[in-house]
């Protein structure tokens, strides 16, 4: 046979055996317990993105794996580490929905507060997500209130709290800037209703102040006066009242 076609034929084979080893699925041939510590330290490494490939295959090789929970939440952090908020979300609530007692729980319950606040877009748009964010948080701190996550969800709750009164404000502000006092006082209103202990419910009601003050509703204007008073003593908003009453402004 010619030197050139036994070339030839090796060639082919050698490709074969190649196409071969490249269509085996990876990780074949390893145990639950080995796709766990990979992907452990994958995770460690911080390659998230290797990490949840290990894990969604573990949990696929091996549903009944006695620590299912923990590749779970391995693999709902890799995808949150990722960026991955909603898939992130879907495996936290994977967790707590099927795991309410297991010591994660919390942490799974957690995540998905996170994970919500994670998605809350700028002010001035749509707020749905952060409407998601802050029951989801609420639920934490009150399902695990003697839970250290407690506290880490309150906090976001209180930020997902403000940018939702801030975009109320805002709304009122649009209004009062044009002299269309009416309109504001409604949002400011609605704004002290729904968050009355927010940072922007002084400010709300400094609006409404002198919102009060310009239509010549002196009554109104000094309810509001007092009440920001006694509420916000040290807030801006009443510095700024106590200077109009010294003839400031």
């Amino acid at each position: 046979m010619h030197t050139a076609h036994v070339k030839a034929i090796f060639a082919f084979l050698f490709g074969i055996l190649l196409g071969g080893c490249a269509s085996t699925p990876p990780y074949q041939g390893m145990s639950a317990d080995q796709l766990f510590e990979l992907g452990a330290q994958r995770f460690e490494e911080e390659d998230w993105s290797k990490a949840a490939e290990v894990f969604e295959r573990l949990l696929f090789a091996d549903p009944t794996y006695p620590r299912i929970v923990e590749a779970r939440m391995y693999l709902a952090r890799a995808h949150y580490n990722q960026g991955n908020y909603i898939t992130a979300t879907s495996e936290f609530t994977r967790i707590l929905d099927r795991h309410p007692g297991h010591a994660l729980a919390s942490e799974a319950s957690l995540g998905i507060c996170k994970s919500f606040a994670a998605q809350s877009p700028h002010v001035q748009r749509d707020q749905a997500a952060t409407v998601q964010a802050w029951n989801s948080c609420e639920n934490t701190s009150t399902d695990f209130r003697n839970h250290p996550v407690a506290a880490e969800a309150r906090a976001i709750r209180e930020e997902m709290e403000a940018k939702l009164a801030e975009k109320i404000f805002l709304a009122g502000d649009f209004y009062y800037r044009r002299n269309f006092y009416h309109s504001g006082i409604i949002y400011f209103n609605d704004l002290l209703r729904q968050y009355p202990r927010s940072e922007w419910a002084a400010k709300a009601l400094l609006r409404l102040f002198q919102s009060y003050s310009a239509m010549n509703w002196d009554t109104e204007a000094e309810e509001v006066r007092g009440r920001l008073l006694r509420e916000f003593p040290d807030s801006d908003a009443a510095r700024e009242v106590r200077t109009t009453d010294d003839g400031g402004l």
